[in-house]
């Protein structure tokens, strides 16, 4: 019987819902060693579908991985699969009893999801979703005459591009307000912090030290929404942050406040910010919802004051090729007697799944 080194387990559905994980995950294995790819919808667990006894990796993306598929693997030494840092699906006590480190992969869709946020804020405040709009049916946007030139000389656009009804204009004159400090929001207050802007950031478990780095003031979450011309909200969907920003904050924010919501809303009293984006009194800016598909007659769509992105945040190919890359390069560094970069923590795991994770 052939011997292999590596296994990707994987759903026969796995490039509908990340097109290119499958190829680059085994380019990757195969340059490592012998690789074997199962593609599974079977229950059993992976121990009884295949042999383990002789791997040393696996990446596991479909099929059940159990205790006893780890008590049939005693050469395993690394682990990689994608469980949102809540190490849901995997026996993680167990790889931590036998020191195998669990390469976490969620991170990858980090990038992706931070630079769908910024462009989301950069279009709301130069409303290029609005003239891309008002350009494709046919608006006549040239029509207007130069007043003070007059009829007789040829007609210019009408310069002034924003409204000054909610926030517009440059990034880097704002005061900008991010909701979780992790790998989603760390990179968008770096970034608004590179642009210019004042940046506050609200998130307890960030040491200062990065904070000092990013040149973000943290703060607490009243004093942030008392300040914000602009929230990013970039925190996952954990039980201790359901509702954060509820609605005594989100009717804190000053009138024409720009809320850009990445991840989840879960974060986010959405009825509350419906009232106010209704009431014009705020804009927003999203990629996830609370209803997911979002109605047809939710009071969010066809807004002039709302930007909407259907969920698409992190679904990039350079987001998939990371997936595998990250999970392979720490196979390597395992391998090689180093450190993993991406290995999954106990500590990751509170914060994502307790109410309490500070105590």
């Amino acid at each position: 019987m052939a011997t292999y080194q590596y296994l990707f387990t994987r759903s026969p559905g796995l490039e509908g819902s990340w097109p290119f994980v499958h190829e680059q995950m085994v380019k990757r294995l195969e340059e490592l060693g012998v690789t074997l790819v199962l593609n599974t919808t079977s229950k059993d667990p992976i121990h009884q579908q295949v042999d383990l006894s002789e791997v040393i990796g696996i990446s596991h993306f479909g099929g059940s991985f159990t205790e006893e598929c780890l008590e049939n693997a005693p050469n395993l030494k690394v682990f990689g699969t994608m469980t949102d840092n809540t190490g849901h699906g995997i026996p993680y006590a167990k790889f931590q009893e036998r020191g195998i480190p669990v390469i976490e992969s969620t991170r990858a869709w980090s990038q992706s999801v931070a630079e769908c946020a910024f462009g989301l804020a950069l279009s709301s405040l130069r409303r290029t979703a609005q003239w891309h709009h008002k350009m494709t049916i046919g608006e006549k946007l040239w029509d207007w005459v130069n007043p003070i030139w007059g009829p007789e000389k040829l007609p210019v656009a009408h310069q002034f591009c924003d409204d000054p009804d909610f926030v517009n204009g440059d990034l880097g004159t704002k005061q900008i307000g991010v909701m979780g400090l992790g790998q989603i929001g760390g990179k968008i207050a770096k970034w608004c912090s590179a642009f210019g802007a004042t940046v506050m950031g609200y998130d307890p478990y960030v040491p200062d030290s990065l904070l000092q780095e990013w040149d973000v003031e943290r703060v607490d979450m009243d004093e942030l929404v008392d300040r914000a011309d602009i929230v990013f909200v970039a925190i996952p969907p954990t039980p201790s942050a359901r509702h954060l920003l509820n609605r005594e904050r989100i009717y804190h924010l000053h009138k024409g406040a720009l809320v850009v919501i990445i991840t989840r809303a879960h974060a986010v009293d959405m009825e509350a910010l419906r009232e106010r984006i209704v009431k014009d009194e705020l804009a927003g800016a999203f990629d996830v919802y609370d209803r997911e598909p979002v109605p047809i007659d939710d009071e969010l769509r066809n807004r002039d004051n709302v930007v909407l992105t259907p969920h698409i945040a992190g679904r990039t190919k350079d987001a998939n090729l990371r997936v595998a890359d990250m999970i392979v390069d720490d196979f390597e560094r395992v391998l090689k007697g180093e450190e993993p970069l991406g290995a999954l923590t106990p500590a990751a795991i509170k914060v994502r799944t307790s109410d309490n994770p500070q105590e």
